[in-house]
């Protein structure tokens, strides 16, 4: 029996499916997906454009090799053959390229590496890859440091390096911007006197820059356009039927007279698109979105005036002060509801014309090139029978969020009531936190989805 059952082996046979087939016995084909022809017929197709970069005291000691690890629109991974790296990059595009394009079963069809330049003087490089012909939305890629065992293989000298990614944007698998504003065209301008000190007369948290480059006409078309903000009609104004996105704050306590018109709980949500003629435009390049609302405050001074400064938008993606040099660009819009996240005892934020204290807003921080935000109160939905919760809204898995950075205040200094507990708001007043137009970052205002949500006691 014993010499029996020494004849006998077990064999366990583990099937691979092939590219595109899945399924128990791999009999399940997988719907092709590419870039949809009527999609890019009238606007943009908005594929993942990441930035790399290689940052080191100092350059000449760079070397050694990297991989770069993707991860196509099911979740598959892929790793590239190993990249040398040197101190100034240079053909490094070339070779990112190819390897990308070597990767099995032509997973990346189609890619460009653009923009390789040097970091400060002699401290290494970056470059950014648009994966044009990998649609959807794809999960970061990877830097992989590690190419022999548990050590670097990347060389950087004795005060080391860092390796670093970020999306600069965000590719999508449904248009949520697909209404094109039809007989517009409109320039995003950050609004700082050219020597990038803020127009303090109308600069203030989430009120960067203003829209312009419009006829009267088109500012007409652009209201109906834009239409309803908060999902209900019936507060709709005016003859074009739309929301303005305002709130009012005031100045402080000594003059409450003095009110402000400041981006409210349900702004209106954009996206631009450069014109044709826009130098290096391709029907891959990407749309930028902006959050804006109105403001139609007569200036008294005679300075601004009426001057198409009224549409402003709370994130800035450059530092173009000069409406003549500003990119002409298509505008589309949304019909979904963007909500901007408070906390307080009502259900918005607060109309502040009587100078009481300014609603708290949700703002956070993060580290750069991280995907964590710690924010300044817990807006989970888990822990929002709290009965000290009074988020106007709670965040869950699946849920999307505009990150903006709107340079959102210096803590409540500028409220009349200032709450001196642990729960007094970041926000309040109307005093930006960035100092000028120089400091604040561009390329905000991404749509990113929510994968996990923590609570830090």
């Amino acid at each position: 029996m014993n010499a029996m059952l020494k004849s006998y082996r077990s064999f366990f046979l583990l099937l691979f499916c092939e590219c595109r087939y899945t399924g128990a016995d791999c009999s399940e084909r997988q719907c092709t997906y590419g870039i949809d022809p009527l999609w890019i017929d009238d606007t943009t197709a908005r594929v993942t454009q990441t930035a790399v970069r290689f940052k080191t005291v100092d350059a000449n000691t760079l070397a050694g090799e990297y991989a770069i690890k993707f991860y196509d629109v099911f979740g598959e991974d892929y790793i590239t053959q190993p990249l040398a790296l040197s101190a100034t990059g240079s053909g490094h595009c070339a070779d990112v390229v190819n390897a990308l394009k070597g990767l099995p079963d032509n997973v990346i069809s189609d890619v460009t590496c653009q923009d390789l330049v040097a970091i400060n003087t002699n401290e290494g490089f970056k470059y950014v890859l648009t994966f044009i012909g990998n649609p959807g939305k794809l999960r970061q890629l990877e830097i992989v440091e590690k190419l022999d065992g548990d050590r670097s293989t990347v060389l950087a000298g004795p005060l080391g390096y860092t390796a670093n990614v970020y999306t600069k944007v965000k590719g999508e698998f449904v248009d949520n911007f697909a209404t094109k504003c039809e007989g517009i065209t409109l320039k995003v301008v950050v609004d700082h006197d050219g020597a990038n000190a803020w127009e303090t007369s109308r600069v203030r948290p989430g009120s960067l820059g203003y829209l312009t480059g419009m006829s009267d006409a088109e500012e007409k078309l652009l209201k109906a356009c834009l239409g309803d903000s908060d999902g209900d009609i019936d507060n709709n104004v005016d003859v074009t039927n739309w929301d303005h996105g305002f709130v009012y704050e005031a100045h402080d306590a000594t003059t409450p007279s003095e009110q402000f018109k400041m981006i409210g709980s349900f702004p209106h949500a954009i996206k631009v698109v450069p014109k044709e003629d826009a130098g290096g435009y391709t029907t891959f390049t990407g749309g930028q979105y902006y959050l804006v609302w109105y403001d139609d405050t007569p200036d008294t001074s005679g300075v601004l005036g009426l001057d198409g400064k009224r549409f402003r938008v709370a994130n800035v993606n450059h530092n173009i002060h000069d409406p003549s040099i500003a990119q002409e660009s298509y505008v589309y819009t949304t019909n979904g509801v963007v909500r901007q996240l408070g906390w307080d005892s009502g259900q918005e934020l607060a109309d502040n014309q009587a100078s009481g204290s300014s609603t708290p807003r949700i703002v956070a921080y993060f580290d750069a090139y991280s995907n964590k935000l710690y924010t300044n109160y817990d807006t989970s939905c888990e822990n929002d029978a709290d009965p000290l919760s009074e988020n106007h809204q709670c965040v869950e898995k699946g849920d999307q969020l505009f990150i903006v950075d709107g340079c959102w205040g210096k803590g409540n200094s500028g409220a009349s009531t200032p709450i001196l507990t642990p729960l007094a708001p970041f926000f309040g007043g109307i005093e930006v936190s960035c100092t000028d137009s120089t400091n604040v970052n561009h390329n905000t205002g991404n749509l990113y989805t929510v994968t996990k949500v923590r609570f830090f006691v």
